[in-house]
């Protein structure tokens, strides 16, 4: 097998591990478990170590910053979405501009997830920044595991942090860090006034796709909206056959997230098709074990098509036309 085919087979072993661990702990979202192992794949060992590091760091400064913040903010909305929206521009600015702008990124993000709990379910505060940790560096660890026994240069040690250059000018990275920010409180009220669903999925898909790049930006978000679509129509499938069926469930498993990651993996432009598809695909399949109803994944899907519209929309609006330059 060629590298992008072994990483595959690496990443779709380490996402049965990783989900298999979550549900024999009993976590809340093994989904997440999963979803770690698909975003640090690469075929570089020394960009999924770094990534894996850096996205361990975040979660835990972001829920460990967010569940004492959160307490003391409980019962003060107001005061938490200021939180939510400053975190959702100081991550978006962080990971353009730091070295380390993935642990930026993903600190910041899981300081408004944990901050959204304290405005929704403050009496499971403690439990979902518990199980927060424990999904993402059980994801970390089957990931990188993987990738050791079974990816590219397997069995080759050590791997190393690899620090990155800024991808924006700090004009171009304030710019997108503030339509970040202006998006996720348009999303919050509106979440908040429609009753919308899976507010954490609508949030994190819109953040993912801005971009120091605005015309990038528009296309990811396109990519994510069509990936969406595969992956969570490839899940429902499956769920349409038969999920309760566990060797079913975890054949559909494995070979499924072998597909996407190979697209992920591949050097092509549609490579974030293969990204979004998978992740879609793992939130429809995934839940606390098996899916038995089509309710959650559905509202799952519906949230990361909701908050990448939003994001994208605001992204045409306040971005000019002509694509940002990156420095040189």
């Amino acid at each position: 097998m060629d590298d992008v085919a072994r990483q595959a087979f690496a990443t779709a072993s380490g996402v049965l591990v990783a989900v298999y661990i979550a549900l024999w702990m009993g976590l809340a979202e093994p989904y997440w478990a999963a979803l770690s192992v698909m975003i640090i794949a690469n075929t570089d060992r020394d960009a999924l170590f770094t990534k894996g590091v850096l996205r361990v760091t975040g979660t835990l400064i972001g829920v460990t910053l967010g569940y004492f913040v959160g307490q003391w903010m409980e019962g003060l909305p107001v005061q938490q979405a200021v939180l939510v929206t400053a975190s959702a521009a100081l991550g978006t600015y962080g990971r353009q501009r730091s070295a380390y702008g993935y642990a930026w990124f993903y600190g910041a993000l899981t300081f408004m997830l944990v901050m959204l709990y304290t405005m929704v379910q403050p009496q499971d505060l403690y439990d979902f920044a518990f199980d927060r940790c424990y999904e993402i560096m059980i994801g970390v660890v089957c990931g990188t595991l993987s990738n050791w026994a079974l990816g590219p240069r397997a069995g080759e040690l050590p791997a190393h942090l690899v620090a990155q250059p800024s991808a924006a000018t700090p004009e171009n990275a304030l710019r997108q860090s503030l339509i970040a920010g202006l998006g996720t409180i348009i999303i919050v009220l509106i979440w908040a006034y429609f009753d919308l669903p899976q507010l954490p999925q609508v949030l994190i898909s819109s953040l993912i796709v801005v971009d120091s790049d605005p015309m990038a930006t528009r296309h990811r978000g396109f990519q994510r909206i069509l990936g969406c679509i595969i992956g969570g129509t490839a899940g429902l499938i499956v769920i349409g056959i038969d999920a309760s069926d566990p060797w079913w469930w975890t054949a559909a498993l494995f070979f499924g997230v072998f597909t996407f990651a190979r697209l992920h993996l591949a050097k092509s432009p549609n490579a974030y098709i293969g990204t979004q598809s998978a992740i879609a695909y793992l939130v429809t399949l995934v839940g606390a074990g098996p899916p038995t109803s089509l309710d959650p994944p559905v509202d799952r899907l519906v949230g990361i098509v909701i908050g990448v519209s939003i994001m994208t929309v605001l992204v045409w609006a306040f971005n000019p036309l002509k694509s940002a330059q990156k420095p040189a």
